[in-house]
């Protein structure tokens, strides 16, 4: 199963809408023809089929049957800190996309080499991985904000760092906390003065096991543990 994106897909749709590279690729590669069938999202639940149709020129997608998927998991946010390298905090958030994660915000720490994310780039790295991991909402990507503000937004959850401390695991932390919230920090971790802040209002500081993982390495594992948790 192949999965096509179209943004303006409603339940009232008789027809669906893409790029001609898309179309080229319904064409050329996966060969289909008039009178096959596709699979549309418009990222906010819902599924429609859609029967090909075609003249010698042109392709037209016509609706045929709408489904209304709802979201069966708890809303899970992961909070992270842009990275020295850009595709690796877009690594994240591909991943975090394909395992379902509702929510992302990026956070600026005091230890945070850059202080900015390319979100045309990330709104479509979203999308190509929805579309592959053949799911129906599109998480939603946050403006950046300050750790700070973010914490007094999110006054519950939990924070991954690498500093020494009684830490737990994210399936017994996610048990006492009031929200699925997850924070990871820069390259250069979180400061003590954020770690404590944090503390302070109701976070939960968690391991992620005994060796040191490279940051984007911490938010993937973190995220697969949080959904596991459910």
């Amino acid at each position: 199963m192949n999965l096509f994106y179209d943004p303006n897909l409603n339940s009232d749709s008789s027809e669906v809408f893409i790029d001609k590279s898309e179309i080229k690729h319904i064409e050329k590669v996966l060969r289909k023809k008039k009178g096959d069938f596709l699979n549309f999202t418009n990222g906010k639940g819902l599924e429609a089929l859609v029967e090909v149709c075609s003249n010698r020129k042109d392709f037209n997608f016509k609706v045929k049957d709408i489904i209304h998927h709802t979201i069966k998991k708890q809303n899970t946010h992961i909070a992270m800190s842009p990275l020295k390298k850009s595709n690796l905090f877009e690594l994240v958030v591909s991943k975090a996309t394909e395992l379902g994660i509702r929510e992302i915000t990026p956070i600026i720490c005091e230890n945070s080499l850059k202080k900015s994310i390319n979100f045309e780039r990330c709104d479509k790295i979203i999308i190509s991985s929805l579309k592959q991991s053949l799911q129906y909402h599109l998480p939603q990507l946050n403006k950046t904000t300050s750790f700070k503000d973010f914490i007094l937004m999110h006054k519950s959850g939990l924070i991954a760092h690498c500093n020494e401390g009684k830490k737990t695991t994210i399936p017994k932390a996610i048990k006492r906390a009031k929200k699925r919230v997850i924070i990871i920090g820069p390259e250069g971790d979180f400061s003590l003065e954020e770690i404590n802040f944090a503390r302070e209002n109701n976070y939960n500081e968690v391991t992620l096991g005994s060796n040191r993982l490279r940051a984007e390495t911490a938010a993937i594992v973190a995220c697969s543990l949080m959904l596991a948790s459910e």
